[in-house]
């Protein structure tokens, strides 16, 4: 499964790329349970819902420690210091993954509503 990812190169400059995750064949529900395909389970610490209103820009940030966010509602976009710009629907997953260097903006277009899932560190 891919997923797009933001990231810092050794030069601080952020990056989009794609994480791509390895799944496998899963049965799921009571029988005659549907496969489908699933990635490994992943240890998480936190989760939090945050909204914002259209028109809200976050200047340039890192990630204080991996995270993946869900668009649950609305549309928005997420810009890395190399100039790329990636818009997210509702469904819209990114793993952001720059805990160090020049870090991203971040932007909803309309009024948005996103789950942040932070990821244990290893």
């Amino acid at each position: 499964m891919k997923f797009p990812r933001i990231h810092a190169d050794e030069q601080g400059e952020t990056h989009i790329g794609v994480l791509d995750v390895p799944e496998h064949e899963a049965r799921v529900g009571p029988p005659p349970n549907p496969v489908g395909q699933m990635t490994e389970t992943e240890a998480v610490s936190t989760l939090a819902v945050f909204s914002a209103p259209a028109g809200t820009e976050v200047p340039p940030h890192n990630a204080p420690q991996p995270y993946i966010v869900i668009v649950l509602a609305g549309e928005g976009e997420v810009e890395t210091s190399d100039g790329k710009i990636l818009r997210l629907g509702p469904g819209g997953v990114i793993y952001c993954d720059d805990t160090a260097g020049k870090g991203h903006v971040t932007r909803s277009i309309t009024d948005i509503r996103l789950a942040f899932i932070n990821r244990v560190k290893r």
